[in-house]
């Protein structure tokens, strides 16, 4: 296990961690973590969530022989998505709860993928066990915001081969809102739109920016339905439903704040220089 230094990713760790293993109670086997992404009024919500990974492998254009970093990779599902659509040569995940790396591990052993896909345990800012420029995909599947984004952009640059790139799918605020980045040291990771392309640019190229607020907002607006219902009727422990009503209460004022235009939610693709 790799330590974690900053005491609010530790923070984060835990609540994932909490998060994990009511999941697990719960008996959710092919859970997506991130909003969705929808494309048709007939799509579940599974395919939504789905989606928004496709729209991400889309992005990437991965090549057979890619070495792949994924960080931020929840339960590993968007992982076994992806050996189910691509070919790649190397796949290793990052994730800073140790009970999300130990339940994706399991998962891609049920499924005969362990020489396939890796998952550690460590931060996207330090990326352990990672050679500078030995990587030539990474993605970042809305998780970005829990990062410190200086040090992350600095790594991604320090780990991506020549021509590399970097494929985010991240939630900022507003710039009009930047008066809130200085309030917490978390709202300074949200970051608004403008402030963190400052920091990635000192480091990558930016090739593309994509707006996708009008594919996002539906899946965001149905996931705190989601997350209430389970949290509502699951047996699990007080603590547990806790985490899961403030991750119901935070959805809540996402799709607020994607309505009134106060929430940005990009794809973002980075090049190294």
């Amino acid at each position: 296990m790799t330590s974690i230094g900053s005491e609010l990713t530790r923070g984060v760790a835990a609540q994932y961690d909490e998060f994990q293993t009511s999941l697990e109670k719960v008996g959710m086997k092919t859970e997506f973590l991130n909003y969705g992404f929808r494309t048709s009024s007939e799509q579940s919500y599974v395919e939504m969530q789905q989606q928004l990974c496709l729209e991400v492998f889309r992005a990437a254009e991965f090549l057979p022989d890619d070495n792949i970093v994924d960080v931020g990779f929840g339960t590993g599902a968007q992982a076994l998505l992806l050996s189910g659509t691509h070919q790649f040569a190397h796949y290793t995940g990052y994730n800073i709860a140790q009970k999300q790396v130990e339940y994706a591990t399991r998962r891609a052993a049920d499924c005969g993928l362990s020489a396939r896909l890796k998952f550690r345990h460590g931060e996207a800012e330090s990326l352990p066990g990672v050679a500078s420029g030995s990587v030539d995909k990474l993605m970042a599947i809305e998780c970005a915001f829990y990062f410190d984004r200086p040090r992350f952009y600095r790594r991604v640059a320090e780990v991506l081969k020549p021509g590399g790139r970097a494929i985010i799918a991240d939630i900022a605020m507003s710039d009009g809102m930047s008066f809130l980045t200085r309030w917490r040291e978390d709202m300074k990771r949200l970051g608004t739109a403008t402030a963190n392309r400052a920091e990635w640019e000192k480091h990558l190229a930016t090739a593309s920016v994509r707006d996708i607020n009008p594919w996002t907002r539906p899946g965001v607006q149905r996931s705190v339905f989601e997350i209430l219902k389970i949290s509502g009727f699951a047996k699990i422990t007080a603590a547990q439903r806790i985490e899961w009503f403030k991750m119901a209460f935070y959805t809540q004022i996402v799709v607020i704040g994607q309505l009134l235009g106060l929430v940005r939610y990009e794809m973002i693709v980075l090049e190294r220089k």
